[in-house]
This record gives structure tokens, sequence and C-alpha cells, in this order.
């Protein structure tokens, strides 16, 4: 299995990556889509994320669309006839969606404390505390 196209998949959005069948020679192997199944495993191989496959407008070529739900870099598992294909898994990068960087930081005025902790979730939120001393 060959990934055709290497591109960034974007965190709770539905990503695609064309994937091709070829035999040794180079020539494709023609498969109904049917017959070829997948899922994505996140980096903490965590809840594997179930994946559609559907035939591309190139002959030989799969799109397979899923939505990955965390950032880092995903393994896309693609078996034929429940049997692991040579070359899987493909390394799939998945990063924040354009809309979750760079949001501005929200504060609470008046408090009397300092900064005590800062923490952030996977999906870009970051979390400070605050400590006044008790």
């Amino acid at each position: 299995v060959r990934n055709i196209d290497r591109h960034l998949a974007l965190m709770r959005k539905e990503s695609t990556s064309t994937i091709a069948f070829e035999f040794p020679d180079g020539s494709p192997v023609l498969l109904p889509p049917s017959d070829i199944s997948c899922y994505l495993t996140p980096p903490d191989n965590n809840q594997p994320i179930a994946c559609k496959v559907k035939e591309s407008t190139q002959s030989g070529q799969y799109k397979v669309v899923f939505t990955p739900i965390t950032r880092g870099l995903h393994q896309l598992h693609i078996r034929v006839h429940d049997i692991n294909i040579p070359g899987s898994p493909l390394s799939i990068p998945v990063s924040l969606a354009p809309e979750m960087r760079g949001n501005p930081v929200k504060s609470i005025t008046g408090l009397n404390g300092n900064p005590y902790g800062i923490d952030a979730t996977d999906d870009g939120l970051i979390i400070v505390s605050e400590w006044n001393g008790h």
C-alpha cells in the first residue's frame, strides 16, 4: 500500500488520505472498496477511530475518510479481506484546526492572588490557576 497524498490532517475535521495498492511491477491492484477496511490509532493508542473507504476518480486509488479527535502522529491501519497489508500502518500527522490556534486568552480581573499553575488540554484550551497564599 502507498500513501498518495501526504498532507496534514486537522483535529476534529473530516480528513482524507488517498491510498493505492500496487503489484511489484507498479501496476494498480483493483479492489472493490468493500474489500478494504481501515482504522486510525491516535498517538496514545487509545480508542481507534473508524474510517470509511471510497473509490477515487483515479484507477486503483482509494480515499480514506476519517475524523481525528487529538493532535499528533496517528497510524492508519489498512486491511484487505481482514489481512494486514505490507506497508501498513501509514503515518498521518494531525494538527490543530486553524480556528483552534491562537485564540485569545480570557482573563478575570480583580483577583488578589498570583498565577499558580498552568496546563493545556489536547484541544488547545489553556488553564491558569490562581493562588493567593491560602
